[in-house]
């Protein structure tokens, strides 16, 4: 995936996730539920702290360093999720959406320092095992994203929290 692909990728998967959620209440927002007992709210902050980590990766990377993000520790994503639940229960939804945005600005940033072939060598970055640079950062964002609007839209339905109409006019 080059550079343009992915940064469009970054957008379209960005926009398609925000459409999962728009039209919600606060209140819907802060609902339990959504994914076992997390809130929408708490899966953005779980979106926001693993994007965030593969920002630091994508500075570690750009400076000739392994990076000592949270993939390479020996926690498993069950406990690091858990902590992270933990840490972010009580932040203000405005602040969790600020951070949900800022986020993407600052992936977009890193990746632009990047050449081409530093995303798309799988053998260019020894730590990341024979996988090209892109692909870990669709994982820890588009994707990523893609799952968890899936289980929004899917939650939504449950609760009859109709999408809006203008979503509607969209997916038909």
């Amino acid at each position: 995936m080059t550079l343009d692909e992915l940064l469009d990728a970054l957008e379209d998967g960005r926009e398609k996730f925000l459409d999962a959620v728009d039209g919600l209440s606060e209140e819907q927002l802060c609902e339990p539920g959504v994914v076992g007992d997390w809130s929408v709210k708490d899966i953005l902050h779980h979106l926001t702290m693993w994007e965030a980590e593969m920002v630091k990766l994508l500075w570690q990377a750009a400076q000739g360093v392994k990076p000592t993000t949270v993939h390479f520790s020996k926690q498993g994503v069950d406990q690091i999720n858990a902590t992270w639940s933990e840490q972010g229960k009580d932040r203000q939804l405005e602040r969790v959406m600020e951070d949900f945005i800022a986020v993407r600005k600052q992936t977009s940033r890193r990746l632009q320092a990047f050449q081409e072939r530093d995303l798309t060598d799988a053998q260019r970055y020894p730590w990341l095992r024979g996988h090209p640079l892109w692909e870990w950062v669709a994982e820890d964002s588009f994707k990523h994203e893609a799952e968890h609007a899936e289980q929004i839209l899917a939650w939504r339905a449950r609760k009859g929290y109709e999408l809006n109409k203008q979503n509607k006019k969209e997916e038909t």
